[in-house]
C-alpha cells in the first residue's frame, strides 16, 4: 500500500480538516500520520466533490509540470515561476514549490496510479524547457487511493457538512461552524487546529469547471475572522466548450486552431492567456467565437469528448465561451500552510501566493501535493502543543470564544442572480466601472437579522463574501496590504 511519509508519535491534537480534494484528502493524510485525531468535513461525497476530482473529466490527460530535463533545475522552474508570478506571489512559498515539484510529481504518480503517457517531458506553450508530463488515471475515481487510505488510517468522515464559519477563542481558532445539510442544523466541530481546503474561487462566477461548492468558502470563512488574503482577485480563464458539460479543448488545439471572432479570423496567439484575452473581448462585443482544426492533426488534438459532440458533428467547429479555471489568490500562507491566524492553515485553491500574474499550466495538482502535506503535518504536530484551547470556546461561541461567519442574505436566489450578472462578464476581463457597481451592488446587499439559514442561504452567504473579497482586491481597496501582510509563525518550519 502507498504511504509517503512515516507515522510519527501522537499528538493527541484535533484537526479539521475542510475539503476533500487532493490538498484535504493529503493534508488529512499527513495530520494523521503526525499522530493527530482527523476529521474532514465535505460537502457532498468524500473525493468526489472537488476540483481535483474532476480533473481527469476537464482534459483528455493530467499534467504535472516541474523540473525533469538534463539542464533544467529548480532554480531555473523559480526564475521562470517568478517571471510569470510578476511580483504578486509570495516568494518563499514560490521558492518552497520549485524546491519539491520534482519529487511532488513522482509521489503523486504512484499515489494516484497514474501511467506516463510519454517517455520524455514535452515542451508546453510559453517554456523554454521540457517540464510538462502528460499522464493517465487507471483509477476511478480518482483520488480513491488516497480516501481509502485516510479510512485506514482513522480519519473520520463528514459527507453534506459545509463549513460555514470558524469558532474562535481569542487568538486561535477553536474549531469549525458546518451546515449538517441533511437536517438543516448548524453544527460545531471543535478542533486545535483547522485546515482550510475547500477549493477556489471558480464557482463564484457563472461559468467555470470547477464544482458548484468550490464558491469561495475559504476566503469567505477566513476573511469573515479577520484572517489575511493574498489577491484574491487572481484567476485564470481558459477557453471551454460554449454548452455544457464545460471540456477544455487543450492548449495546442486552441494555439494551433484557427479561432474564428464571428467569421474574422483571430490571428494567431503565441500564448493561451493571449487567446483567452482576445475571446473575451470578442464575446464582449456580441460575437460569436468558434474554433476550427486546420488539419486531421489539428483535428487528433481536441478530446474525443468534443469530436463526438452534435455541434462539431454539424459545424465542425467548437463554439467557444471563457471559463474561471482556477484560482491563484487565495488566503495567505507560509511555507508550512500556516495563516495570520493561529490555529489556521489553508491548501490547495484556497491558498493564494504560490504563484503571482499568471499560473503556469500543470501545476495545480502539485500545488495542493506540496502545501497539503506540509499543512497535515504541520496542523497535526502543532495541534498537539495547544490541545484543549477548543474547550474554551463554549456552544455556538460561548463567553470566551465567538463565531466568525458571513452574513445571511436576504431573498438568496435574487442575490444569487445577482451575482451571476454582475460576475458573468468579469471571468476575464475586468474594467474598473464594472468591478465598483458589482462591489457597490453586493455590499449593500441587505442580510438577514434573524433566522439560521437554509442550504441555499449558506450557499449565496458564502459566494458573497468571497466575491465582495475578490471585488475589493480588483479595486485595490486593501490590495496592497493584503499583498504585504505577513502569516502567523506557529514555531519551527
Amino acid at each position: 500500500m502507498w504511504q509517503n511519509s512515516p507515522m510519527t508519535q501522537a499528538s493527541s491534537g484535533q484537526v479539521v480538516v475542510v475539503g476533500s480534494g487532493l490538498a484535504g484528502l493529503s493534508a488529512a493524510l499527513e495530520a494523521a500520520r503526525a499522530g493527530a485525531q482527523v476529521t474532514v468535513l465535505t460537502p457532498a461525497r468524500v473525493g468526489r466533490d472537488s476540483s481535483s476530482h474532476r480533473v481527469h473529466a476537464l482534459a483528455p490527460w493530467i499534467l504535472l509540470t516541474a523540473p525533469w530535463a538534463r539542464g533544467d533545475s529548480p532554480r531555473r522552474f523559480l526564475e521562470d515561476l517568478r517571471r510569470n508570478g510578476d511580483g504578486l506571489q509570495r516568494d518563499d512559498v514560490t521558492a518552497c514549490f520549485a524546491e519539491h515539484a520534482h519529487d511532488a510529481a513522482v509521489e503523486l504518480r504512484e499515489a494516484l496510479d497514474l501511467a506516463r503517457m510519454d517517455d520524455q517531458p514535452v515542451v508546453l506553450p510559453g517554456d523554454a524547457v521540457a517540464r510538462g508530463q502528460r499522464c493517465l488515471s487507471r483509477q476511478t475515481p480518482l483520488l480513491a487511493p488516497l480516501v481509502a487510505e485516510c479510512l485506514r488510517l482513522g480519519v473520520q468522515v463528514f459527507e453534506r457538512a459545509l463549513a460555514v464559519g470558524l469558532l474562535l477563542s481569542g487568538d486561535r481558532v477553536a474549531g469549525v461552524l458546518f451546515l449538517d445539510r441533511p437536517s438543516g442544523a448548524i453544527r460545531e466541530s471543535r478542533a486545535d487546529a483547522v485546515i482550510l481546503a475547500c477549493g477556489g474561487v471558480g464557482a463564484v462566477f457563472p461559468r467555470t469547471t470547477a464544482p458548484r461548492w468550490c464558491r469561495g468558502s475559504g476566503i469567505a470563512i477566513a476573511g469573515a475572522a479577520g484572517a489575511l488574503l493574498h489577491w484574491p482577485n487572481l484567476t485564470q480563464a481558459i477557453p471551454v466548450t460554449a454548452t455544457p458539460p464545460l471540456y477544455f479543448p487543450t492548449t495546442a488545439a486552441v494555439l494551433g486552431g484557427r479561432i474564428l471572432l464571428g467569421e474574422q479570423p483571430l490571428q494567431r496567439q503565441a500564448s493561451l492567456d493571449g487567446a483567452t484575452i482576445e475571446i473575451a473581448r470578442a464575446i464582449r462585443h456580441g460575437k460569436a467565437v468558434s474554433l476550427e482544426p486546420m488539419n486531421d492533426d489539428g483535428l487528433a488534438l481536441l478530446p474525443e469528448r468534443v469530436r463526438a459532440s452534435p455541434s462539431f458533428a454539424r459545424e465542425r467547429r467548437v463554439p467557444l465561451a471563457i471559463a474561471v479555471h482556477h484560482a491563484i489568490g487565495g488566503i495567505a500562507i507560509d511555507r508550512s500552510g500556516r495563516t495570520s491566524i493561529a490555529g489556521l492553515y489553508a491548501c490547495g485553491e484556497a491558498a493564494g501566493g504560490v504563484q503571482g500574474r499568471r499560473r503556469m499550466m500543470g501545476t495545480g495538482l502539485l500545488e495542493a501535493w506540496i502545501f497539503g502535506k506540509r499543512s497535515g503535518t504541520t496542523a497535526g504536530l502543532e495541534a498537539g502543543r495547544h490541545a484543549g484551547s477548543r474547550e474554551a470556546a463554549g456552544a455556538g461561541g460561548g463567553r470566551h470564544g465567538k463565531a466568525a461567519m458571513p452574513a445571511l442574505p436576504r431573498d438568496p436566489a435574487a442575490l444569487e442572480a445577482a451575482i451571476d450578472r454582475r460576475l458573468g462578464p468579469l471571468a476575464c476581463l475586468r474594467p474598473a466601472d464594472e468591478v465598483i457597481e458589482a462591489l457597490t451592488e453586493l455590499e449593500a446587499w441587505p442580510v438577514a437579522t434573524e433566522g439560521q439559514g437554509t442550504d441555499a442561504a449558506w450557499l449565496a452567504a458564502i459566494r458573497r463574501g468571497a466575491a465582495v473579497a475578490m471585488l475589493r482586491s480588483e479595486a485595490g481597496l486593501g490590495g496592497a496590504e493584503i499583498a504585504a501582510g505577513t502569516v502567523h509563525d506557529g514555531g519551527e518550519r
